[in-house]
This record gives C-alpha cells, sequence and structure tokens, in this order.
C-alpha cells in the first residue's frame, strides 16, 4: 500500500490594526487591553471605547496588540489564500469538535452572562482550562464566570438598548443560563440581543437567577418618523410656556401621584429635554395645563387643544413601547388620567384597558420582581419598587371602575412594599436644577410621600376585599356560607379601621387650618370611603327586599353601623373647599364618588324601618348640597368631569325616586314626598 505524504496545512495571519469598527467573532481587529484580560469580545461600533470600557467609563486602548498576536498560537486551517489574506474563516462543528476533543466541555461553547456576582473555585478552573486549550482568536469559545467579569450596575441607561424581564417560563433556562452567557447575532455579525444577570440567585435561600435580555432598540423607520412628528408637535404646541407647565407639574401633580423621579426627570429635561420620551413630556404637559387658570404665577395664556396634545403622546407611546422601560412606563401611568370627555357620565372602558397595558410594561420590565438584592444603583432600585407600587394601585382601583377582577394577584409579584426612603429618594433638587421648580417642590416634602404609602395600604385592604367577595368564584363560595364570609369581612373592617386611626395626621382633612396644608389630602380620603362603601355592600349582602322584613338579616344587622359611618362621608364633602376642588385628583376620583353617591342611594332603598329611611334620606340630602355647593365653584372642564357622574345620578334619584317608590315598589312609609 502506498504511504501518502501528509499533506501540509498551510496557515494565515490576519492583519489587524486596533480601533476599527469590530463586531462579535469578528477578528480582523484585535480587543482591547481590558477584553484581552477578560478573554470576552470586544465590541467597537464605530471608533473606541468598546461597549466594556464605556460601561465602565475608562481609557480604552491596546498597547500590545500586534506583539500578542504574534506570540498567539495560530489556528491551523487549510487554505489556497496566500499568508497575507485577510478572510475570517467561521466555526464549524468539525472545528468544535476537535476543541472538545482537547478537553473542552461542550457547555462552555456557550457564553458566560454578564453577571455582578463573584467566580466559584469550579468557575475559575474551567476558566483556565479554556484559556490554556482554546485559541484566543476562536470568539464561540468562551469561559464560564469569571472573578473580573463585567457588572450589571443599571438596566435603564444603557444608550439605544433596553431590559426585558426574561421568566422563569422563558425561552431559556434560567438555572442554565446563571453559568452560561447567551448573545444572539444578526445576519451582519453584530449582537442583537444579549442576556445580562441581576442576581446569581442562591439555591440553598430557594432564590432563582434572575436575567434580562438586552435588545438593541432597533424600530421601523416609520415608527420613527412618526415619533419624531409627535415630538416636534408637542413641543410647537406648548411653546413658548412648556418650562412653566414643567413647574406647574411638580406643584400640582407630583404631591398627589409621585410617579416620576423628580430630580431624574429634571436633569434629563435641562440637558436635552428631547432625551425624555415624547409621551412623558406630553403627559406633563397636559395634566400640568389643567391648573394654568388657577395658578397665580403664570402669564400669558394656553392655545393648544388639551385632547389633541394626549393624542400626539398617546401616538408616540404606541410605538415607544416596543422598547418599554422606567421612562415609558412613567408615561402610562400619567396618561391614564387624561381628562375625560365632557359628556362622559360613566368611566370610559378605556380606563381599564390602559391600566391593562401598564400591567404588561411592568411586567415587561421586571417590576414585578423584588430587585432589593440585584447588582443595581440605589436609585435605580428605589425607583423600581415605586412605580411597581403604583402599578399595583392603578390596576386595582381601574378593575373597580366597572367591577373587573385586577390583574395583579398576590402569587404574581415580590416586590416588596415601599418605605418612606424609597419614596423620598430623588426628591431633593439640588441647586442648579431649583430655578426649573415651585419653591415648595424643591425640597422633600413628607406629606408626598405619607400619600403615596398610605393609599398603597389602603389598595391591598381593598384587593383582599375584592378577592374574599367580589370575584365571581368568591361569590358564589361565600354566599352559601354567611357565617364564614361575614367573619372574613370583619376581619377585613379590622384592618380598614386600623388604616383609619394610624393614618398620619399630615394626610388628612384636619391637616391645619390653612386650607392649602390638606388641599392634596382630599383623593386619598375619598378613596377609603369608597372601599368602605363596598364593604358594607358586602357584609349586608345579599341586597333584596324580603331582607328588609327580617331582622336576622345581614342588611338589618350592619345597616345602622352602615349609616352612622357614611356620617362621616358627608362631613367629608361638606369640608372641601374650593382649593381642594381645584387641586389634583387623579382618574379614579370620579368612579370612587360614583360609588359612594350611589351607596347612599342603596342605604335610602334598603332602609327596614321609616326611621332608617329618614336617616338615609338626611344623609342624601346633605350630600346633595355638598355636590350644589362645588358645582358652582366647578369653573373649569377638570373639576366638571370630577362630579358630573355622580351629580347626575344624585339629580335623577330626586327627580324620580318618589314616583319610582310609590309606582314601582308599592311605597314605603316615611318617604318625603
Amino acid at each position: 500500500m502506498e504511504q501518502t505524504t501528509p499533506h501540509r496545512r498551510r496557515s494565515f495571519k490576519i492583519k489587524t490594526k486596533f480601533g476599527s469598527a469590530r463586531q462579535w467573532r469578528s477578528r480582523k481587529n484585535p480587543p482591547c487591553d481590558a477584553c484581552r484580560r477578560r478573554k470576552t469580545a470586544c465590541i467597537i461600533e464605530t471608533s473606541p471605547p468598546c461597549r466594556f470600557c464605556r460601561s465602565k467609563g475608562q481609557v480604552c486602548k491596546s498597547t500590545d496588540g500586534e506583539s500578542s498576536e504574534s506570540s498567539r498560537p495560530e489556528m491551523a486551517v487549510e487554505s489556497d489564500q496566500d499568508t497575507t489574506d485577510s478572510t475570517v474563516v467561521e466555526p464549524t462543528y468539525t472545528n468544535i469538535q476537535s476543541l472538545i476533543s482537547l478537553g473542552i466541555e461542550s457547555d462552555s461553547l456557550l457564553r458566560a452572562p454578564l453577571t455582578a456576582h463573584t467566580a466559584s473555585p469550579s468557575d475559575r478552573s474551567a476558566s483556565v482550562v479554556a484559556s490554556q486549550t482554546s485559541p484566543a482568536t476562536y470568539n464561540l469559545i468562551s469561559t464560564p464566570l469569571s472573578d473580573n467579569g463585567p457588572t450589571v450596575d443599571t438596566l435603564e441607561d444603557n444608550e439605544n438598548r433596553t431590559a426585558h424581564s426574561l421568566g422563569l417560563a422563558g425561552e431559556q433556562d434560567t438555572d442554565l443560563l446563571a453559568s452560561f452567557r447567551s448573545v444572539i447575532t444578526n445576519e451582519r455579525d453584530g449582537v442583537s440581543a444579549d442576556v445580562i444577570q441581576t442576581t446569581a440567585g442562591d439555591l440553598e435561600l430557594s432564590a432563582f437567577p434572575v436575567h434580562f435580555n438586552l435588545l438593541m432598540d432597533e424600530f421601523q423607520p416609520a415608527d420613527n418618523l412618526v415619533k419624531q412628528r409627535n415630538s416636534d408637535t408637542i413641543e410647537a404646541m406648548v411653546s413658548p410656556h412648556a418650562a412653566t407647565l414643567v413647574r406647574l407639574f411638580f406643584k400640582h401633580v407630583h404631591p398627589v401621584y409621585c410617579v416620576i423621579s423628580k430630580v431624574r426627570f429634571l436633569k434629563a429635561y435641562a440637558e436635552d429635554k428631547l432625551r425624555v420620551p415624547a409621551s412623558l413630556r406630553g403627559a406633563v404637559y397636559g395634566l400640568a395645563s389643567t391648573f394654568w387658570q388657577h395658578d397665580p404665577d403664570v402669564e400669558g395664556d394656553l392655545e393648544f387643544d388639551l385632547h389633541n396634545l394626549f393624542e400626539e403622546a398617546q401616538s408616540s407611546l404606541h410605538r415607544e413601547l416596543h422598547a418599554p422601560n422606567l421612562w415609558r412606563l412613567q408615561a402610562c401611568l400619567l396618561l391614564l388620567y387624561e381628562r375625560p370627555a365632557d359628556n362622559a357620565t360613566i368611566e370610559t372602558p378605556q380606563t381599564w384597558i390602559l391600566s391593562s397595558r401598564i400591567v404588561a410594561c411592568a411586567h415587561m420590565i421586571g417590576l414585578h420582581r423584588d430587585s432589593s438584592t440585584w447588582h443595581l444603583v440605589q436609585g435605580e432600585k428605589k425607583l423600581r419598587k415605586k412605580l411597581w407600587w403604583a402599578t399595583y394601585i392603578t390596576d386595582v382601583w381601574s378593575s373597580v371602575c366597572h367591577g373587573n377582577p385586577p390583574l395583579v394577584y398576590p402569587g404574581s409579584f415580590t416586590t416588596t412594599q415601599p418605605g418612606m426612603e424609597d419614596l423620598a429618594f430623588d426628591e431633593e433638587v439640588p441647586a442648579d436644577l431649583q430655578g426649573m421648580v415651585d419653591i415648595s417642590s424643591r425640597t422633600v416634602d413628607i406629606s408626598t410621600s405619607a400619600r403615596f404609602l398610605e393609599l398603597v395600604k389602603l389598595s391591598q385592604i381593598l384587593h383582599e376585599l375584592i378577592d374574599s367577595y367580589y370575584l365571581d368564584p368568591s361569590y358564589q363560595q361565600t354566599i352559601t356560607q354567611p357565617q364564614l364570609r361575614e367573619t372574613k369581612l370583619l376581619i377585613i373592617r379590622r384592618e380598614l379601621e386600623t388604616w383609619s386611626s394610624m393614618v398620619p395626621n399630615c394626610v388628612t382633612m384636619a391637616y391645619a387650618e390653612n386650607a392649602n396644608a390638606f388641599r392634596n389630602n382630599a383623593p386619598l380620603n375619598l378613596a377609603y370611603f369608597a372601599v368602605q362603601a363596598l364593604l358594607f355592600r358586602a357584609l349586608m349582602s345579599p341586597a333584596r327586599m324580603s331582607a328588609k322584613s327580617d331582622p336576622n338579616s345581614s342588611l338589618c344587622r350592619h345597616f345602622d353601623l352602615a349609616v352612622g359611618e357614611f356620617r362621616n362621608f358627608t362631613l367629608f364633602m361638606d369640608r372641601i373647599t374650593r382649593t381642594c376642588l381645584h387641586a389634583f385628583w387623579g382618574g379614579h376620583a370620579r368612579s370612587q364618588l360614583t360609588l359612594c353617591g350611589n351607596f347612599l342611594i342603596y342605604l335610602f332603598l334598603l332602609a327596614p324601618s321609616p326611621e332608617q329611611v329618614h336617616a338615609a334620606f338626611e344623609l342624601l340630602g346633605s350630600f346633595h348640597e355638598s355636590l350644589q355647593r362645588l358645582r358652582e365653584w366647578a369653573d373649569d372642564d377638570a373639576s366638571l368631569a370630577l362630579l358630573r357622574p355622580v351629580a347626575l345620578r344624585i339629580d335623577s334619584f330626586f327627580l324620580h325616586a318618589a314616583r319610582i317608590m310609590r309606582n314601582g315598589m308599592g311605597g314605603v312609609q316615611g318617604i318625603p314626598s
């Protein structure tokens, strides 16, 4: 048998020059010193610094690129080209198999994730093996976690990238990703998506690793054109009053609904307001504009149509949500409170639909997961927590508008409750930005934090009440077990009483003699009475006419207690001043006020005895007088929109009640004619 001479494989060298654009897996240009030491991909998009050095704010350079290049073992490949050819040979199945035969574990063909924790000894050992056996230029091969790996400091401030939560049921296993990095490259060999790790978890503590997909923000050209047009239109509409509207927002809206990170917003707006998404700028301008005529410090007139402004903001948000982040979630939360149509008599279903969008956006960016142990800057963790609970509040109160089940449920999130320190963060405006806000908005206001915190607690009580009675399965299960149902509801009532007795004085309606001191407290107190109305409706159920004649019915046993408690509601309505009326009430106050007004009608129609009929009618009369007084003060569209739905219901009742009771129900003793 003729012995053949083995063919000598020809090798080639790649011409290299540091500093040119360099995509992942490209070996044409050497890595910088930092990436060479870390043995990770060095990606230079146009010119230095590379992605890693830019994220760390360090110098990006290659001091020994040529010398290190010549000292590396060259990959032997068959080639008919001469040694000056710079063609990159892509990895193949055969190449990978040969590397495995050298002792490299197959799992290390994946890429180690960006991580915030230090590698274990076994990880470091594997790293050494891989670095000794694999060619340094073969970028498909990467090492497991190393103790000098990059850290994750922010999920937000990555230029042209957004981070999307990767759940346990996501496309990749979270435990596998805890050990190896995954990168998705596009057809041009560029990084289209990366996977980053915010916490490695701890199996002994039943804490799982948490990962995010870090995506390049690439949009359809048509979407970019629409967003640019929306932004230009919004700024043109509010010019020259944009700065004044920002000041009005933080003076009137923010104290009641502090979902914006104040200093972060002001800093970005001052440096380049176009960095702030058009949707959020439009929401701030629009909500602030409703206070223009009631602020003594403003000059000039607003000439834009508010509906058109919100339309531009919503149009931009529709495209922006291809890449949701904290900015865009704040826009979602604020745009929910657009002033309703002048002819609205019932809460529009759009409130519920848009709140569903808020919940989806919050889940998409991982706000439902507790970030306290994540390797993020403290400010970002505090803001994430606050925005999650703003989402929770929005969800439960929007569900009440039409009686829908909330989308958020106790088992769907792990984010812990906020504290005063979380809510006060980023509220102290530095000296160089103080000119952008009113004097009252420059420092931390404990009342602002307290209002938000107390609304979180109240919303949790409401959620428990809905789960216990106001879901279809709950109603069906408890209606046949009246004693068990009543026991659960009385526990909730004690929780509500505890909340009322322990609420800080600075958020009550009796805060001070000066109306300005508590002008922003009315929405929180109204929410309390709305929860109380729903609680008594559950306690007194089933509200049938037959229950009026049964002294042992839930209706009869709890009726006097309900009337007594709602005398406090009529006192609350009587204490609303002109200043309170023209403060910011948010978007849920209309449905809350309607709930309370309808409950007064409920008490009147179901009163068991003539004495109780008179007591309920007195409550209705007092409430009606308060509404008439407030309607005389309502000299703007926002105030009229707040009062109109409940006022129409009460007016209709007084117009038709006597005839309905006489003809439709056979008459009831004690009804005034």
